[in-house]
């Protein structure tokens, strides 16, 4: 085919995949500011707004973010990144997708991360196949693994987010009394590309803020050649009687002063939950001191080095009984903590911004011929 007409069909299709996403995040934005009171934003912030970003991305942005954030946290600032423009122009950009689904098929773990701390595999399925941690194994092996398990936590590995399909089960004899079922009746339910875990026991100072979930802390780091910035943290705590801590969950997020490793004033939920002071449990959170904190940071900084096609990453990581980091996942294109942390990307906002704008979109821009870093046969 002529390469002019691949190029054009390219960028249409590339402009057109931008303005679905673009649409589909402002109908989302819009309809959390109708559930919870909302502060105009004055002219002057919404001229300075538009001033900002248009001299990177030469246009203009929607405001929405800006003032649904500042309604939330009461902190106005011009560098919150709108999540249209994070999907479109920035994530994409800095982190290469097209080598992402492999590396963050959670099946992959134990061959990406072999010697990191993460919780005991019992068995997983890849792509329709079975493995112990190591070796592949027939499907009465697993289940026979899996017949006998005190405590387990079994969800997806692929295309997976907010903790959906996350479950805590038992079992004896190859059944699981709490469900009713087999366990070869659960791994039909999840058919394929699941993982079965040991369920961590986290740390004290954790687990009092809400026993019955993984209360993790979400890290957001950025790539700079070989050196890696940790941008934020915030805690993520799990709500009564939850397993998971994920915000779709009712779960909720508390700023961590990355200096002290202490969290920051309140926790923030949902767009109708009232901010938190105190945990379900009744914890204080104001200056609460997370275990292991700069350990945690450490932790992600050697990781983060192991993954080369992404810039950006968000991690979720947990500290064991033991005070020693566990990970529990990462994540290519991590939803922005910019309510209870503020602006995500601080002081290197400007930074990444030009980086990002001036990388390949791997959302709309495939590795055709016109981009390829060399060609082959000449």
């Amino acid at each position: 085919m002529n390469p002019k007409l691949i190029k054009l069909w390219e960028a249409s299709q590339g402009k057109i995949t931008t303005t679905y996403i673009e649409r589909s995040f402002e109908q989302q934005i819009k309809k959390s500011m109708k559930l919870c009171p909302m502060k105009p934003l004055t002219k002057g912030q919404q001229a300075d707004i538009k001033a900002y970003f248009k001299k990177y991305l030469k246009r203009d942005v929607p405001t929405y973010w800006h003032q649904y954030l500042y309604s939330r946290n009461d902190l106005f600032s011009v560098k919150y990144i709108p999540a249209s423009v994070y999907r479109t122009s920035i994530v994409f950009r800095l982190n290469d997708f097209q080598y992402s689904l492999a590396y963050v098929d959670k099946g992959f773990y134990d061959t990406l991360f072999p010697d990191v701390n993460r919780p005991k595999t019992f068995v997983k399925n890849v792509n329709g196949f079975y493995y112990d941690d190591k070796h592949a194994i027939t499907k009465e092996e697993a289940i026979e693994r899996c017949s006998n398990l005190k405590e387990a936590i079994i969800k997806p590995t692929a295309m997976s987010s907010y903790g959906i399909g996350v479950q805590l089960f038992r079992s004896e004899d190859g059944f699981i009394p709490e469900k009713n079922m087999s366990v070869d009746d659960l791994f039909s339910r999840y058919k394929k590309s699941f993982i079965i875990q040991s369920r961590l026991e986290q740390h004290p100072d954790l687990a009092k803020l809400n026993p019955t979930s993984v209360n993790t802390i979400r890290v957001l780091s950025y790539r700079r050649e070989n050196e890696v910035v940790i941008l934020y943290a915030v805690l993520r705590i799990g709500r009564k009687g939850k397993v998971v801590d994920n915000e779709t969950a009712g779960g909720i997020k508390a700023d961590i002063d990355l200096q002290t490793g202490r969290i920051k004033g309140v926790a923030f939920g949902g767009p109708t939950e009232p901010n938190m002071p105190r945990t379900d449990s009744g914890v204080e959170l104001d200056n609460y001191l997370i275990p292991s904190f700069p350990q945690v940071l450490d932790f992600v900084k050697d990781l983060h080095l192991r993954l080369p096609y992404f810039r950006l990453i968000g991690w979720d990581v947990s500290v064991d009984a033991d005070g020693k980091p566990i990970m529990i996942e990462w994540n290519r294109s991590a939803d922005l903590s910019q309510v209870a942390h503020g602006p995500a990307f601080g002081d290197y906002t400007e930074e990444i911004l030009t980086k990002a704008l001036s990388e390949r979109n791997t959302l709309t821009e495939p590795l055709s011929s016109r981009n390829r870093p060399y060609q082959y046969g000449k």
